[in-house]
Parts: structure tokens; sequence; C-alpha cells
């Protein structure tokens, strides 16, 4: 009997609730040049509708990470990401360029210039994710919004799974 009321306990334990963060986060951003939509940055982009990025994670050419989603079916053009180095840290002296190599094996490094970082950051088809707007900048489930261990939990769960108040998967 005392097993019995063990499982029932451990069943309501685990039941589904609505997890509540509120992030304060502290980073300092390097002082870097305006934001630019560079020639590079703009034909790697395009090439993002045909071809897949080159890093760790698959991503299906012209269509959301995350859900999947072309912008015709979203009604709506998908963004571009920078995954991996962000474009405020182009500039920044810190950045371990042999760290990011480890993660993206693909690019063409014997050309990187480590005084033009550009060469790498604007260069969408070597760190570049299409995302739509909910899952870039989505209150709820946009990367810039959450952390990554929730924002990736987006791609991975089945259709039909509410995730957040304001998201079904689909």
């Amino acid at each position: 009997m005392k097993l019995r009321h063990r499982m029932v306990a451990i069943k309501q334990a685990i039941k589904r609730h609505l997890e509540r963060k509120t992030l304060h986060i502290k980073v300092y951003i390097p002082e870097h040049a305006d934001r630019t939509e560079t020639p590079l940055y703009r034909e790697s982009r395009k090439k993002l509708f045909s071809i897949s990025p080159r890093f760790i994670f698959k991503a299906e050419p012209g269509k959301c990470f995350i859900c999947q989603k072309t912008e015709k079916e979203l009604g709506a053009p998908l963004q571009s990401h920078h995954f991996g180095i962000e474009r405020c840290f182009a500039e920044a002296a810190g950045i371990d360029w042999s760290l990011v190599k480890q993660d993206f094996p693909d690019f063409d490094w014997d050309n990187f210039d480590p005084l033009n970082p550009y060469s790498f950051v604007d260069d969408m088809s070597a760190q570049g994710l299409l995302l739509c707007e909910e899952h870039h900048i989505g209150e709820d489930s946009g990367i810039h919004a959450t952390t990554f261990s929730l924002w990736i939990m987006q791609r991975y769960l089945k259709s039909g799974y509410r995730y957040s108040p304001s998201e079904i998967i689909s």
C-alpha cells in the first residue's frame, strides 16, 4: 500500500506546471561600430534559403530552425540570427578564435583575418540561423528573450504541446 501511495505522490509531483522567471542580465557589451548590413551579410543570408548552415546544428534551408516553417507558411519574412558571435561582439578583443574554430570547423579559417572579424561574423552561411519572428525575438519563445535550454526545447517538442501561454507547438 505504501508503494502505491508513493507512486501517486510522484505522479502528482511531476505534473506540468508554468515556470516563471524574471531574468536580470548584466553583461558588458563592448564598444562597437554601428550595425550595418554589409554585402557579405546580404549575400550569405540569401544562401540560408538554399543551403544549410555549416555548424553543429543541422538546419533546413529556408525554414525557421525551431518551427520549420517557411516565409510562405508564416506570411512573414524569416529573420537571421548570429548563432555564435553576436555582431556587437565582433570587435571584442576577448574573443578566443581557436574556440570559435572548434564549433564552426567548416568555415574557411585559412582565409580568416582576425583584424577583420566581420569576415566570419557577417557570414550567415557560417554562423547564421533563420528564425521566424516568434522564435527570434518573441517574448516567451525568442532566443533573445529566454535561456538557451528553454529555447531549444521548442525544436524537439511534439506538435500540439503547449509550450507557453502564447505558443502551442505545431
